[in-house]
């Protein structure tokens, strides 16, 4: 008895195995983590594995067919993926590139591609990509940035705090020890001569070093998160009017006026605390840095989304290549006021991170020996 299978037969298993060989490879593709992508020689997809449903959340019929650099390609990647493809094509080399391609909720989708020549192989007759999702890579990659960036922002800071309290906060503290023994010496001699002088040397000396102490432990505060962001509706012009008669003896001091270019009210939601600290230190600069006889201006300018403040003065001025550098925690950027004031431009880093807090932003516009401008804005109600 004859137990070969016939032809028929042979037929018949050769075309279940191949029906179960596709099966196999259909699921391989439909759950594979990475896409394999058909194109021919201008681009055109007409191929598309179904894992793109899991990746890009496109079925396979969605994405054949499409200039697909054009339409879903992110518009800042496109040259480099169009110059990556003709590459292929022209050279006949392997090849590929990074980009983002649009998922079908909105999104962008970080997608990296590796490319075969394929187009004279007659069973293929197509450029092949393998196309794998990396946008988890690339999250990483920025977080990494992002904490290295913040990383040397820290270790500017810390930089900066231990200059600080190295120079110049040890500076005041010399002054009013030295003069104090001045003091204490003319005094014990009863040598009245030039007391009034030294007392106030003291005086100013002990302001600078308070002022500096206050901001430095506020920003300290700010960087380790112990300040709260509180807003509430306050009233800005009673807030203005109330910090700048804080600085009625300091102005008069240089015979310095302070001028109020002001709506009769302007409520604002902000945290008064906050706001505070910010016209303190600008006003304070706007004397510090202004000739007697001099003025500052304070004036507020409101439109649909947000109100700007400015303080202006006709002080010495800033140079150009300075300005950039005074709100960065990087640059030990400071220089003496025009009554010999001294500071460490930590007040401005104290303002800028204040300002964002609410939304805001601050900027400076100066010119040397013309006075310079600081305006900051809040969100108007």
């Amino acid at each position: 008895m004859n137990n070969k299978p016939s032809y028929i037969e042979l037929e018949k298993q050769n075309e279940e195995l191949n029906k179960t060989s596709n099966k196999r490879l259909e699921q391989l593709l439909k759950n594979s983590f990475d896409m394999i992508v058909l194109l021919d020689s201008n681009g055109i997809q007409h191929y598309v594995s179904e894992s793109c449903e899991k990746i890009l959340g496109y079925r396979p019929d969605e994405l054949i067919r499409i200039p697909v650099i054009e339409q879903l390609i992110h518009p800042e990647d496109q040259e480099k993926v169009s110059l990556a493809f003709q590459d292929i094509v022209k050279n006949s080399i392997n090849g590929g590139t990074q980009y983002r391609h649009r998922h079908k909720n909105g999104g962008w989708v970080y997608l990296e591609a590796v490319g075969s020549n394929q187009i004279d192989n007659p069973l293929i007759q197509s450029v092949i990509l393998n196309v794998r999702d990396i946008t988890e890579r690339k999250n990483a990659e920025a977080a990494l940035i992002e904490s290295k960036a913040r990383l040397s922002e820290l270790n500017a800071t810390k930089d900066r705090f231990f200059s600080i309290i190295a120079h110049d906060l040890k500076s005041p503290f010399n002054s009013i020890f030295g003069f104090c023994e001045l003091l204490v010496e003319q005094l014990a001699r009863k040598d009245y001569q030039g007391v009034e002088k030294f007392a106030a040397i003291i005086n100013r000396s002990s302001k600078q070093a308070m002022d500096l102490l206050t901001n430095l432990l506020e920003w300290a505060r700010a960087q380790t998160g112990k300040i709260e962001f509180n807003p509430e509706y306050i009233e800005l012009v009673t807030l203005v009017n109330d910090v700048a008669e804080l600085f009625d003896d300091s102005a008069q001091q240089k015979s310095i006026t302070i001028l109020k270019d002001l709506p009769h009210n302007i409520p604002v939601f902000a945290d008064k605390y906050m706001v505070d600290t910010i016209l303190r230190n600008l006003i304070a600069n706007g004397i510090k840095f202004t000739h007697p006889r001099g003025k500052i201006r304070i004036h507020t300018e409101q439109n649909e989304n947000q109100l700007t403040v400015s303080v202006a003065d006709n002080g010495i001025g800033i140079e150009k290549e300075a300005i950039d550098k005074l709100f960065q925690i990087e640059y030990s950027y400071s220089t003496t006021g025009t009554a010999r004031e001294s500071g460490t431009g930590l007040g401005l880093l104290l303002c800028k991170e204040f300002i964002e807090m609410h939304g805001g932003k601050i900027w400076v516009e100066s010119k040397p020996g013309k006075g310079s401008t600081f305006r900051f804005t809040l969100p108007a109600i």
